[in-house]
């Protein structure tokens, strides 16, 4: 004999309950349902349960995106705050890239780097990769960490470890893009040159650990 399939046992099952109901009608007949006739009308209706799990589930993650915050300026107000946590602060602390002023800030503010307050960042969680779920951007709000109309903005990325800097980059604007490369996401930086004549947008990917320069593309300011 056969032996049924897990959706068959569970068409089977719900053909036996239906059998086993008491009838209401006043002149009692036998019942006779078919197997074949009864997977023909439960089958349907398990295929339609399935797809609206995976709809809900589906529907679960885009509302998740969707509210994240996914583009930065240089001015204002993030969306969607997030407190920095202890490793991350740590992180930015030790951060001794060229590519960042936190050195030099702290020099000139007469302190060491080891006592930067978390004052002097403003961050917003965001999802990197499709495992990730507390990632961060930061941007400086130390005077001495930003310019006219410019920002300093690192992005961390978390893991079993604590938070580790993937990049660095001063701009007007930092976007976080929905295309994936090496699992995570692609961002741009939008800089202003040209006494606001042009825009640069500076797209980076990640790879090995960090992000880096993939290309851009220069357009008349509007």
């Amino acid at each position: 004999m056969r032996t049924l399939t897990f959706g068959e046992k569970i068409a089977r099952a719900l053909i036996d309950r239906e059998s086993k109901q008491p009838s209401h009608s006043l002149v009692l007949r036998p019942i006779n349902v078919s197997y074949h006739s009864g997977m023909k009308r439960i089958l349907p209706l398990l295929f339609l349960v399935v797809c609206g799990v995976r709809l809900y589930a589906q529907s679960g993650q885009h509302t998740e995106h969707s509210l994240e915050q996914t583009g930065f300026e240089a001015e204002g107000e993030f969306d969607r705050p997030a407190a920095i946590p202890a490793d991350a602060l740590q992180s930015l602390r030790l951060s001794k890239s060229g590519d960042d002023e936190l050195q030099r800030c702290a020099e000139q503010e007469g302190i060491a780097t080891a006592d930067i307050p978390a004052s002097w960042f403003v961050a917003s969680e965001i999802r990197l990769s499709r495992t990730s779920s507390s990632d961060l951007i930061v941007r400086g709000e130390q005077e001495c960490l930003g310019g006219a109309h410019i920002a300093q903005f690192w992005v961390l990325a978390k893991s079993a470890t604590g938070y580790r800097i993937v990049f660095r980059g001063r701009a007007d604007g930092l976007s976080v893009l929905p295309k994936h490369s090496n699992g995570y996401r692609d961002l741009q930086l939008v800089i202003v040159t040209q006494a606001g004549a042009y825009v640069d947008h500076v797209n980076f990917q990640y790879s090995k650990g960090e992000y880096h320069t993939s290309g851009h593309r220069m357009e008349r300011a509007n």
